[in-house]
């Protein structure tokens, strides 16, 4: 795989362990001696000048420059790991499109676990404020894996797995 690069996007509600499973999968993948790049949607966003806002604009524009730039590293050989919400299933399609192998992590967490464990404050603040506010989540219809949280040893497992075996398309 390291060859050919891949892109694993990540993707569930804020709070469901993206970032979690992300850095576990990142950790096993350099065990394995895989060359690893992690773009966490919250630093890219914080890296950019100026950050990009949360109107429907500046995410669709944000979320274009996330696909294009995992997709530029996994055309260099790189493993390129994307915990990052992405509202829109059309978003994670554009990147999917981009990218040489792409695999779809969904972290299936319920709305009252993530609030629950919402470290950054988001679900506390008015619902206007919430990123993402006013955009329903599209849940992936087919993600190649399922994850259960940050914590899913079975999802990592898996998620290692097939990007040994080449990804998907």
């Amino acid at each position: 795989m390291s060859a050919r690069g891949c892109v694993v996007w990540l993707t569930g509600l804020p709070s469901s362990g993206k970032s979690t499973l992300a850095l576990r999968v990142r950790s096993r993948l350099i065990e394995a001696g895989q060359t690893v790049a992690l773009l966490d949607g919250d630093a890219v966003r914080a890296a950019l000048v100026p950050p990009p806002g949360y109107d429907d604009a500046a995410r669709d524009g944000f979320y274009a420059t996330l696909g294009k730039l995992a997709a530029l590293l996994a055309r260099q050989g790189l493993i390129v790991l994307v915990p990052a919400t992405a509202h829109r299933r059309g978003w994670r399609e554009q990147a999917r499109g981009l990218a040489p192998a792409f695999l779809e992590v969904y972290v299936r967490t319920d709305f009252d676990e993530c609030r629950r464990r919402d470290t950054k404050g988001l679900y506390h603040r008015s619902p206007a404020a919430l990123p993402g506010a006013g955009i329903t989540y599209e849940p992936p219809p087919a993600p190649d894996v399922s994850a259960g949280g940050g914590h899913d040893d079975g999802a990592v497992a898996t998620i290692v797995k097939l990007i040994q075996q080449g990804g998907s398309t």
